[in-house]
């Protein structure tokens, strides 16, 4: 099935180059695009096309290939005749002429230009050839171009075309389908696959057209088989079984665990041969097996060898720093002691990076409970985890398992455990919605906490900031977000420091301040995205942030597909933040008058909630409030209906006004304006706006009077 590049194709047009190398694994769709291309390519010429199929060639083998191509008749096949063949296409005005004796044919002159293709080169040549191929890319005919398409990069003297601006080279990551091409593949191989099973396919197979067609089947492993394994030797295909079973690769490690095979070198030849190892985002010298094929050859290796190489591989990686990677094979070896012992070992920071938080707690299913309560710093790490996943009952069970450890023989060290208990008490009571508390337990722990305590000061520090900007009190909230952001730098903790520009973003909305925060936000995308082939939570999150705002301007359908984008980045991510995209589409289905599916959206919110086992502290206010907004518009858009003061229902979903809410009301109700209001108050114009808008919400109101009116029913007011 033929999926169409025409981007590719394009690039193809407008960068004529003397050399077109396409260099990727099998199923790259290699061929087919240079067909695509030459097919649509409205240049005069001709197209010589040879397929080698990746079979070994002789000078004088693709010498002969390439007379028989051409259409002329050689009378001594020989390393003469290529070396003609060179003189030949030397210059323009003999290209189709046979001048030599012993080349004799029919040509016209009429169109000099020609394009040679060599499809599939074979991976390994003979130096002659090598030769050959450097001096027909060197010769002066600005007519002749030559294309190719191989599996490794041929030993020719490339770095001297790119220098010459001579070489346009398109490699894996290139020739890999973008997102929309994988889509409509897989709308005409499997229209009714749903949006879990794409999501899965698109993530075992990073773009690989052929794994896409091939991983729903049987045939994969044949496939590889016949494309890939009865290329490589005993020893590369050794290692390669061995990969499949490994997250992440590197020489060092290969050439320890593969001591007597060269481990080192076979792992560079396999990267030589393109066998599917692809680069791990962010981590230089490391390469993981494409899943889908590592998925396939991973029954090549198993029982004991199979154990004896994670055991050993479990040693070597936490010895190189990758403990993280030490954990999951101690794990795959069914040794959680072991793994438990090495959890040990992660920095505190390490929850905060790339999918961590997912994999802790995946980890915290398959290891006994009784392995994670034996140290304080499990226990630690474990409440963190609960606490960053919103299982707050779960992270309060085990903050309570603390106190076993307590106190330490050293005071100063138990003064010490004590502060970092409270830093994260304190930001389980703010998640709660206990703010006086949140800021009794974070005050008292910043007294004692350590610079070695850092990531729990900067927890401190940014749970104060919330809390002061749920109060109003933003001037307090800025200073404690620039200390965290010091801290965070200070540090060298590039996803702390994104988390606190999150809250500053939030904090710059709040003070009217629209163009900084857009400015701020898009810094940090545009650091963030860079070249991942890979989810990113933390990328969600900010990608949630920026809908958030092109829905604040109106741009309904560039927010809705920025949050779905979103979406794609957190995947199965069980963090109460994924809560805000499906607010957000709710929020844009509602404004048009899309009735059922911002309740679908809603519906599909709590349950995402359930799954991750989120307290519902984290959740049902933000939906009931939602839901609330949502009733309020429908009511809005029937002209047919009166104003009302309460929306059906809301009231099941009030919650309290807080006390900046209450100074706004009461000044609002006294008959000042919005501006009169700021200047009383100290805040901007667009900051009592949002206030207004929240208490609203909140009352079930859609007039001022209307919620003025209430709020004197309930009480609030005099």
């Amino acid at each position: 099935m033929f999926v169409p590049r025409p981007h590719l194709c394009d690039v193809l047009k407008r960068e004529q180059r003397r050399l077109q190398l396409l260099c990727a694994p099998a199923g790259y769709g290699k061929t087919a695009l240079l067909r695509e291309y030459l097919r649509d390519v409205a240049a005069p010429g001709r197209v010589v096309w040879l397929s080698l199929g990746g079979q070994a060639q002789t000078l004088e083998s693709l010498g002969s290939m390439l007379t028989d191509a051409l259409g002329w008749v050689a009378t001594d096949p020989s390393p003469s005749q290529a070396s003609q063949l060179l003189q030949l296409t030397a210059s323009p005005c003999r290209s189709w002429l046979a001048c030599d004796e012993s080349l004799t044919g029919n040509k016209s002159s009429a169109d000099l230009s020609l394009r040679l293709v060599f499809d599939d080169l074979p991976s390994q040549m003979p130096t002659d050839l090598n030769h050959w191929f450097d001096q027909l890319l060197s010769l002066d005919n600005p007519q002749l171009q030559v294309l190719v398409t191989c599996r490794q990069r041929p030993e020719w003297n490339l770095p001297k075309l790119m220098l010459r601006g001579d070489l346009l080279e398109l490699d894996t990551s290139q020739l890999a389908l973008r997102p929309d091409e994988f889509e409509s593949l897989l709308n005409r191989l499997a229209p009714n696959a749903c949006t879990a099973s794409r999501e899965t396919l698109w993530h075992q197979t990073a773009g690989w057209c052929a794994g896409v067609r091939l991983l729903p089947t049987a045939l994969l492993g044949p496939y590889l088989e016949r494309e890939l394994l009865s290329r490589l030797s005993e020893e590369q295909c050794e290692v390669l079984f061995g990969l499949a079973h490994l997250s992440k690769a590197s020489a060092v490690l290969c050439e320890q665990l593969w001591e007597e095979q060269q481990g080192a070198r076979v792992f560079k030849s396999l990267l030589d041969a393109q066998a599917f190892l692809v680069p791990i985002d962010h981590q230089p010298g490391w390469f993981r097996l494409l899943p889908a094929v590592a998925q396939s050859l991973q029954q090549r290796l198993s029982g004991a060898p199979l154990n004896r190489l994670r055991l050993r591989a479990c040693q070597l990686l936490s010895v190189l720093g990758q403990v993280d990677d030490a954990v999951e094979q101690a794990l795959s070896a069914d040794q959680p002691e072991v793994a438990a012992n090495y959890m040990e070992r992660l920095w505190l920071s390490w929850i905060l990076s790339e999918r961590h938080l997912d994999r802790f707690m995946d980890w915290r299913e398959r290891i006994e409970p009784q392995l994670l309560q034996s140290s304080s710093r499990l226990i630690y790490l474990c409440a963190k985890a609960l606490l960053f996943s919103g299982r707050l009952d779960e992270a309060e069970e085990c903050l309570q398992r603390l106190g076993h450890f307590l106190p330490p023989p050293d005071p100063h060290r138990s003064q010490r455990l004590l502060a970092n208990w409270q830093a994260l008490y304190g930001t389980l009571q703010a998640l709660r919605g206990h703010a006086e508390q949140a800021r009794l337990h974070c005050h008292a722990a910043l007294r004692y906490l350590t610079p070695q305590d850092w990531l729990s000061v900067l927890l401190c520090h940014c749970t104060l900031a919330r809390i002061a900007m749920n109060t109003g009190e933003l001037n307090e909230a800025q200073v404690l977000l620039e200390h965290s952001l010091e801290l965070a730098r200070r540090q060298g903790s590039r996803e702390a420091e994104v988390l606190v520009n999150t809250d500053r973003v939030r904090l710059m909305l709040l003070q009217g301040q629209l163009g900084l925060a857009q400015s701020l936000l898009r810094m940090e995308l545009a650091q963030l995205t860079g070249n991942r082939t890979q989810p990113y939570p933390l990328l969600g999150r900010l990608m949630f942030l920026q809908g958030e705002l092109l829905l604040q301007q109106g741009h309904l359908e560039e927010a809705r597909q920025v949050v779905q984008d979103g979406l794609l980045q957190v995947r199965d991510c069980c963090a109460p933040f994924v809560l805000n995209a499906y607010l957000l589409l709710s929020e844009m289905a509602s404004r048009n008058d899309e009735v059922e599916q911002a309740h679908l959206l809603l519906h599909e919110a709590e349950r995402r909630m359930h799954w991750g086992k989120i307290d519902r502290a984290c959740y049902q206010r933000p939906i009931a409030l939602q839901k609330a907004r949502n009733l309020s518009q429908e009511f809005e858009a029937d002209s047919d209906k009166p104003p009302v003061a309460h929306v059906s229902g809301v009231p099941d979903y009030q919650d309290g006004l807080t006390p900046r809410e209450v100074s706004v009301l009461k000044l609002l109700a006294e008959g000042m304006s919005v501006r009169e209001v700021g200047h009383r108050l100290f805040i901007s114009v667009n900051t009592v706006k949002t206030h207004a808008k929240n208490i609203n919400v909140k009352l079930g109101a859609c007039r001022r009077t209307q919620a003025i009116n209430s709020a004197k029913a309930m009480g609030i007011l005099a």
